[in-house]
C-alpha cells in the first residue's frame, strides 16, 4: 500500500472532514494514481484549485503520484504571504478579468468601480456561465454551492452583502495593487474617459460628475478596498 501526504489551504478545507482541515494527513492508495484522481476521491473539485505542489515543485493534475509524495494544494489565485519578500516588479503580470454570476450584479458594479474588467452573467445558467467565462478567459464569480460549475477559473463568494463580497474578492485574490478607480464604467464595463473634473463613458453615455458625487465615490472605494484611498 502506497501513501501520500496531503495539505490543503484556505477555503479548500471546506471540502474536508474536521480531522483533516488545515493540517497534513496521509492518504493511502494502490496502483497508479494521478493527482486529479486522488483529489476527486478526496472530494475537492479541480475547478477550485490553481496550484499543485508535489515535493515543492509545481505539477499538473495528471502528475503520477508516487509513494511518499508530499502534495500541497492551493485554491484559485491563493494569496501567498509575501511580506519581507522583494517583489520582482511593481505590478503583477496577471490582469484578472471577471464574470459575475447570477445574483452578483451589485458585486460586478463594485468591481468595475475599482477598475476591474467585470462582465455580468445575469440570467445565465451554470453551463452558459462556464462557457462564457472560459471563452473570454474570465474568472467566474458565483455563490452556487456544489459541483454545478465546471469553469476552469472559479471563485465561490461566501459573503451575502455586495460590499463584503467585493472586499472578500480583493483579499482572497490579492488584488489591492491592481485597483484603478474610475477606470471602467460601472454601467457597461467599458473604459472611462476623463473630462475635467468628471469621467465620461463613450459607450453608454454615463457621466460620473465631480463635487459631492466624486467625494462619495472616493469614500465608497476606500470602504470596498479596506484601504484609505488618497483623494
Amino acid at each position: 500500500m502506497k501513501q501520500a501526504h496531503l495539505r490543503f489551504y484556505e477555503e479548500l478545507n471546506d471540502y474536508l472532514p474536521g480531522d483533516k482541515k488545515k493540517s497534513s494527513f496521509v492518504c493511502r492508495f494502490e496502483g497508479e494514481l494521478t493527482a486529479a484522481r486522488l483529489l476527486h476521491a478526496i472530494g475537492v473539485p479541480l475547478s477550485e484549485i490553481d496550484l499543485l505542489l508535489c515535493n515543492g515543485e509545481a505539477v499538473d493534475p495528471m502528475h503520477a503520484v508516487c509513494d511518499g509524495d508530499r502534495i500541497s494544494v492551493y485554491p484559485v489565485f491563493e494569496s501567498f504571504d509575501i511580506k519581507g519578500v522583494t517583489r520582482a516588479r511593481e505590478e503583477p503580470l496577471r490582469q484578472p478579468r471577471f464574470l459575475a454570476g447570477s445574483g452578483l450584479q451589485r458585486l460586478a458594479v463594485y468591481l468595475r468601480l475599482l477598475g476591474f474588467d467585470t462582465h455580468s452573467g445575469s440570467g445565465c445558467g451554470p453551463i452558459e456561465a462556464d462557457a462564457m467565462a472560459d471563452s473570454e478567459g474570465r474568472i467566474l464569480l458565483t455563490r452556487d454551492d456544489g459541483p454545478a460549475h465546471h469553469a476552469s477559473r472559479l471563485c465561490r463568494v461566501r459573503s451575502n452583502k455586495p460590499r463584503h463580497q467585493a472586499a472578500e474578492v480583493l483579499v482572497r485574490l490579492d488584488l489591492h495593487r491592481l485597483i484603478k478607480p474610475f477606470d471602467r464604467c460601472t454601467r457597461c464595463n467599458e473604459k472611462l474617459e476623463r473630462e475635467g473634473a468628471s469621467w465620461h463613458c463613450n459607450a453608454c453615455g454615463m457621466v460620473c460628475p465631480g463635487g459631492r458625487h466624486l467625494r462619495r465615490m472616493h469614500w465608497l472605494i476606500g470602504q470596498l478596498s479596506r484601504e484609505g484611498f488618497e483623494k
